[in-house]
């Protein structure tokens, strides 16, 4: 793969960007290819090596590309690039409420879409699963970090009992995204309680096998718990 020289009067490394990023779009660039290395590109390219690692670092903050220290540079692999672009968002969510409410709206989507599947598919040793996570939680309710790890564990298997494993696939890609917010919602005070209970009737719905009222019941939870986030920010 090689690449074509760049005009002195255009911006170079948006101009660099925009070569490796159509030659990904375009399959000529696959998942797991290696570019070439540093100096090689700044050849190629005819600029300096500076403009090159401005353009490396931001596409790898964009998640398209891996830089693997002492092995090279690499088109980011699906699960590398989901990666990438949750820890950009991360660092970007949890410093404003805005970012926590486009947050929550994206979840309100794939979540309750999820609860309503699972009501349709879920098997009964996934129903059993639910209620041990919710069962165990109940003992941890003082236990912030072991609450948080079992609601985090709650609303996966929902996603698993909804057979539908780009959602699974989802769900776990998103769980260091939600660990800040959901660490925060737990902190305050009798949200962990009022939580497990809300989990509890997301649980009633999917083993009544009502698509409605699991993704009701999944609604509900998901605003409860953003209420509470955005009411303690205000504070």
């Amino acid at each position: 793969m090689t690449f074509k020289p760049i005009h002195d009067d255009e911006v170079l490394s948006d101009k660099i960007i925009s070569q490796i990023t159509d030659n990904v779009v375009q399959g000529r660039l696959k998942p797991g290819d290696k570019l070439p290395p540093e100096r090689e590109l700044a050849e190629q390219f005819r600029v300096s090596r500076t403009v090159i690692r401005d353009a490396v670092k931001t596409l790898a903050g964009r998640g398209l590309l891996q830089v693997k220290h002492g092995r090279g540079i690499f088109i980011a692999t699906a699960e590398e690039s989901m990666a990438g672009c949750l820890e950009a968002l991360s660092n970007t969510l949890g410093l404003q409420d805005t970012g926590v409410r486009d947050l929550f709206e994206v979840r309100k989507v794939l979540e309750t879409r999820g609860a309503e599947l699972a009501a349709e598919e879920r098997r009964p040793q996934q129903l059993d699963r639910l209620r041990e996570i919710v069962e165990d939680a109940y003992q941890h309710l003082e236990d912030v970090p072991v609450l948080s790890k079992r609601d985090a564990q709650f609303h996966v298997a929902v996603a698993e009992a909804s057979q539908n494993l780009v959602l699974m696939r989802i769900m776990l890609a998103l769980l260091d995204l939600l660990a800040k917010v959901r660490l925060e919602s737990l902190s305050i005070p009798g949200r962990g309680r009022l939580s497990l209970i809300e989990h509890e009737q997301i649980i009633e719905a999917i083993e009544a096998q009502d698509p409605y009222k699991a993704r009701q019941a999944m609604l509900d939870h998901l605003n409860s718990v953003e209420e509470a986030v955005i009411l303690l920010r205000g504070k």
